[in-house]
């Protein structure tokens, strides 16, 4: 009977080796211009579930991130904010700082966001906590709050505490968001003038309450580097743990600026980067009347089922969108949809798609010149003639 037994064990263990696939490589990663990580990545594929189980650790030899994908690609390292393409979160994902600190916590089905998300700071306390589920926007996405969403600032002070349903808060109040704002330098000349406006608004790092975080990047790192402008410009600052839509804040913000300055109101453009992406093509679907054209990047337009329902009312918007097929964190298809749903209808659609290029796109764009002469071939007046 023993040597039935040892048969038994030993097709049992090659059984089990053959359901545990394991694969080890070495991942380079770059995370900035001049920076880059060499991640050591560990992917077991378990036949028995179906899912690929992987571990990235940093140099140092701590654990970056540990999760659980349908679909991966083993060369493929993106935020956990995104799927991208060929990557398919399943189930829990959890991330770590390089000095040990859990850094987030989630659960996914099918790629999106389901059930209680957990953020912390590198020092330990916690940074936001919130509840999501999948949604109904079909095709890529990351999912939509619902539910109670809380959050702290890095010292612990309570700064959110709120309940979304489907993306937006339930009970919204009207607020004032603090700007920064440029002026040409002809616009204490001729008192007479009215001038066109562009707003631009930020991506989720610049979130707070120190407005000299805005100059980080687009429009205002260009004005912060002395670039002239013949526009009004104006970058209001979102609050921490905030979205553009948490709360009622533009309209106060463009009667203010109406009063205060010298506007062209048939001439008022809006555009944004990531988080101020978002914002721009959610601004666009409530206020379609303010804005004479729109530049929407690399932002996310699956987390607010209102938006996705109000696609249709950007028919006749003028609309320059921007998205990297590189980003990582921030899915391309995420921008793509929407411009899909528009084309053939919106006459004056465009689609810069950067094959090459990840979420820094806006790099690109704010440097150049042609979305500002872009920008001044559109007036309302024009529009309402034809």
């Amino acid at each position: 009977m023993k040597y039935p037994l040892i048969l038994l064990i030993l097709t049992s263990f090659i059984g089990q080796l053959n359901a545990q696939q394991i694969d080890t490589i070495y991942l380079s990663h770059p995370i900035s211009k001049y920076d880059t990580i060499i991640y050591k990545r560990i992917i077991q594929y378990d036949n028995i579930d179906g899912l690929y189980h992987v571990r990235d650790y940093f140099e140092n030899s701590q654990i970056q991130m540990q999760g659980t994908y349908s679909s991966f690609d083993r060369d493929m390292k993106e935020n956990y904010w995104c799927n991208y393409r060929t990557n398919t979160k399943q189930g829990l994902y959890q991330t770590w700082y390089k000095n040990g600190q859990l850094e987030s916590r989630c659960n996914f089905i099918d790629g999106k966001f389901d059930g209680q998300m957990e953020e912390w700071y590198s020092n330990g306390q916690i940074s936001q906590r919130s509840q999501w589920i999948k949604g109904n926007v079909k095709g890529n996405g990351k999912g939509q709050m619902n539910g109670s969403c809380t959050g702290w600032t890095k010292d612990g002070e309570l700064v959110c505490d709120m309940v979304l349903v489907n993306g937006l808060k339930t009970n919204p109040i009207n607020t004032n968001y603090q700007y920064i704002s440029y002026t040409p330098d002809e616009y204490g000349v001729d008192t007479l003038k009215n001038w066109p406006l562009i707003i631009y608004l930020h991506g989720g790092s610049d979130r707070g309450t120190d407005t000299m975080k805005l100059y980080s990047s687009g429009i205002p790192d260009q004005i912060w580097r002395g670039r002239e402008f013949p526009f009004i410009i104006v970058a209001p600052q979102c609050p921490l743990h905030h979205r553009w839509s948490t709360d009622n804040w533009f309209e106060k913000f463009y009667e203010e600026l109406i009063t205060n300055y010298r506007i062209d109101t048939n001439r008022v453009y809006l555009t944004g980067v990531s988080l101020g992406g978002a914002g721009t093509w959610y601004l666009a679907i409530k206020y379609p009347d303010k804005f004479a054209a729109i530049a929407p990047m690399s932002g996310f337009t699956s987390h607010i089922e209102y938006l996705d329902q109000g696609i249709d009312k950007l028919v006749d918007m003028p609309i320059w969108a921007f998205h990297g097929e590189l980003d990582k964190v921030v899915q391309f298809e995420e921008t793509e949809r929407v411009i899909r749903r528009l084309e053939g209808r919106n006459k004056n659609l465009k689609f810069t798609q950067e094959p090459n290029v990840g979420h820094w796109i806006h790099w690109m764009v704010y440097p150049e010149q042609e979305l500002y002469d872009w920008f001044l071939t559109h007036d309302k007046r024009l529009k309402i003639k034809n």
